[in-house]
């Protein structure tokens, strides 16, 4: 039996006012040098900046670990920032290099995110009014979880809300159980988190997401891999991941593949149910990028309200563009056995060969039936909605090579796209 810590052994007390990101790291360098053991996070709420796990130690969280908005608690260098290798603040929990560790519990990583969110809206809003451009890391706030080049990685159990960015990055890392764990963001009108998408598995290798719930203000899981003109020399692909038995509830993609990937391989999407407001199937061409998504497999769907197809070009205003006309390929994407119900619509499957191009694409037993009630995806910021195409088609553009068995839109059968 592992020997274990607890952080109140070193000074830190659980009033969620007491800075204690010294004591948590005491603890965790402890526990490294005397050979490894679990880390507690005990009950109460411990306010911290900035750890980062060490040579066989594992972190059991019971109470709440609380992310300080003082970013100064975060220290800035060098790290993976959409698809490149950039200067950007620490995450809250940090791990680098390590094998067979876990992070895991029954209590709660908060990020404390509203102050970044505030200071990022209003940031963006005075770029907008004044006609200036604006990028995501013009607004430094930190991430959640990152786990950078490890393998045999066990996050389970965890409920993570109110990351100031992304809530679980995971990059170039291989053998990764993702499970039982509950993720979420606001995504009301008066509190909008920013940038905190569920998941990110970024140039990884076989990762498993199982039994868990995304409900986030922007996407639930994403499946990334790097960006711009030199991305497939630059990055290993993303490749044997699977994702099942998860829930996803508010979001701008229930699955996404981008906005940064270049090579994406043997994605298996299977059981899953979404309940909330979200884009089923959602893949981001980016004309700066040589993207190839192969072998993508989505099967037994239920899906109520929302959109299940969001395929097509994409840009974000918090985005940077290097290049143009990049190809952009989807080679077997397979979309079988989905019951969607009460839709904004159907959505759209937007192909534009030769540089833009969906080879082999399979639509099997499908069942898609839109609301009665004109209705539209609410985003809360008129500058990222994407609207619908069309209510009750599927609108496409440019598809050469496409099976369809079994598809129906409001009882009538798709016969062609």
């Amino acid at each position: 039996m592992s020997m274990e810590y607890p952080v109140t052994d070193f000074g830190a007390v659980g009033d969620g006012k007491t800075l204690a990101t010294t004591m948590i790291q005491q603890a965790i360098d402890h526990a490294s040098s005397q050979g490894g053991g679990v880390v507690v996070i005990p009950e109460g709420t411990f306010l911290s900046g900035a750890i980062f796990l060490k040579h066989k130690v594992s972190m059991r969280i019971d109470g709440t670990l609380l992310g300080t908005s003082d970013i100064s608690q975060y220290p800035s260098g060098l790290t993976r920032f959409e698809g490149h290798t950039e200067t950007w603040p620490c995450a809250l929990v940090n791990a680098e290099a390590l094998e067979c560790f876990s992070l895991y519990g029954n209590g709660t990583l908060d990020g404390g995110g509203i102050p970044f969110y505030r200071k990022f809206w209003e940031a963006r809003a005075h770029a907008i009014e004044a006609g200036l451009p604006f990028v995501n890391k013009d607004v430094p706030r930190p991430r959640l979880v990152y786990i950078h080049g490890c393998s045999h990685v066990v996050v389970e159990g965890l409920h993570l809300q109110n990351a100031g960015f992304w809530n679980l990055h995971l990059y170039d890392s291989e053998d990764v159980l993702v499970s039982h764990i509950h993720v979420e963001s606001p995504h009301s009108e008066s509190v909008r988190a920013a940038s905190t998408d569920g998941i990110d598995i970024d140039m990884c290798r076989r990762v498993v997401v199982t039994d868990s719930y995304f409900g986030v203000d922007d996407d639930c899981i994403c499946i990334k891999g790097g960006k711009g003109k030199d991305a497939p020399s630059l990055n290993k692909p993303t490749e044997d991941i699977l994702i099942q038995h998860c829930e996803i509830g508010f979001g701008h993609g229930a699955v996404t593949f981008g906005s940064e990937a270049c090579r994406v391989r043997n994605v298996l999407v299977k059981d899953l149910k979404v309940t909330g407001e979200n884009q089923l199937v959602r893949f981001k061409f980016r004309e700066d990028t040589d993207q190839l998504f192969s072998h993508i497999t989505f099967d037994a769907v239920t899906m109520k309200g929302g959109v299940v197809f969001a395929i097509r070009p994409w840009i974000s205003r918090q985005d940077e563009t290097s290049g143009e006309h990049l190809p952009s390929v989807i080679e077997h994407l397979c979309v079988r056995h989905v019951r969607a119900r009460d839709v904004v619509g159907p959505g759209c499957i937007l192909s534009d060969p030769p540089s833009v191009r969906i080879d082999d694409l399979q639509l099997e037993d499908i069942q898609i039936e839109t609301s009665s009630q004109p209705r539209h995806l609410s985003r809360h910021d008129t500058y990222e909605s994407e609207g619908v195409p069309d209510p009750v088609r599927i609108a496409s553009k440019g598809l050469e090579t496409y099976r369809l068995d079994r598809v129906l839109v409001n009882g009538k059968l798709v016969e062609h796209l």
